[in-house]
């Protein structure tokens, strides 16, 4: 039997008479990639206050690795790493100096501290703004530091609460592709929680829907729609010389050029996660500059669609 890291048993919230979730039960196994999809008002911020501990649940239970959070929360939290909606920094210090202090509270030496601050801004691709002060970074950098900050403790299970907010299309791609490698070669599961469909969608094996409070769907992608193909464009460089590499992939169904500069593609939806995985790679081998990755459509956003009753 798979071994669940997130466990809920009628997880509730009340703020006063106003029932912000009701009744959630989430099972996220180990070693997965969990999409927590939601419009804006479901109940997604608020379960993930009950799953670090920030918030009490009027009633119902919360298991993380099998401890209850608010008995155990700071054993559980030495192995997890959040990144909240809104993270926040010392606005004073370098980009560099705020992460190794990050990682000083987390126990790490002042050298491994340094040193996996270092290696954490190349992983998110602010390596160029170490020395920069935290309060001169865009909206978007500073949701790159979060993620960093996130991972600063090597942790076992990783919360994130709408980690592609405020990046742009190349750079969302960027860090979803670093989520999905996270859990494919590093085994982190990672709880996701987004309103944005397409993208959390297409690097989750898991995925639970939410509305109005209630999770009105959960399970396996593959069991919640019945597509066995997705389609991207994907806009680089040199088309050509990324549709033959992607030939050689058993897992690209179809692929043809688009235009000028452009690849569509189609990919089996059972293993559609391992684009998310190999693209980059393929990219900095052939030196291919990224102009566009665009996903065309999506079974799941028309499942959540239905389930909101948008349409039949």
């Amino acid at each position: 039997m798979t071994e669940n890291v997130i466990e809920t048993e009628n997880l509730t919230k009340f703020y006063g008479e106003r029932c912000a979730v009701y009744r959630v039960n989430l099972r996220v196994p180990r070693g997965v990639v969990y999409g927590f999809l939601g419009p804006n008002g479901a109940g997604k911020s608020t379960t993930i206050g009950m799953l670090v501990g920030c918030l009490r649940p009027t009633y119902g239970k919360v298991r993380i690795f099998g401890l209850d959070v608010f008995r155990h929360r700071t054993k559980i939290m030495e192995r997890v790493g959040y990144l909240p909606e809104k993270p926040v920094a010392y606005r004073n210090m370098r980009v560099e100096e705020f992460l190794e202090y990050m990682g000083r509270l987390e126990g790490l030496s002042r050298g491994e501290a340094r040193e996996k601050a270092r290696e954490l801004l190349g992983f998110v691709g602010l390596g160029r703004l170490a020395m920069k002060k935290v309060e001169t970074l865009s909206a978007g950098e500073r949701q790159r530091l979060g993620f960093a900050q996130a991972l600063i403790g090597d942790p076992e299970l990783l919360i994130l609460d709408e980690p592609t907010s405020n990046l742009d299309p190349v750079a969302r791609f960027e860090i979803l592709s670093k989520i999905r490698w996270l859990a494919s070669k590093k085994g982190v599961t990672t709880f996701i929680s987004s309103h944005v469909i397409p993208e959390v969608s297409r690097v989750s094996d898991y995925v639970g829907i939410i509305n109005n409070g209630s999770l009105i769907a959960q399970g396996h992608i593959t069991d919640l729609v019945a597509q066995e193909e997705d389609e991207y464009i994907v806009r680089v460089s040199d088309p050509k010389r990324l549709i033959d590499r992607l030939r050689e992939r058993d897992y690209v169904l179809e692929v043809v050029s688009e235009g000028k500069d452009g690849v569509r593609l189609k990919v089996d939806i059972n293993n559609a996660h391992n684009l998310w995985i190999e693209l980059p790679e393929l990219l900095v081998e052939e030196r291919l500059a990224l102009y566009e990755f665009k996903p065309i459509g999506d079974p799941l956003e028309k499942l959540f669609l239905r389930k909101l009753g948008v349409f039949q």
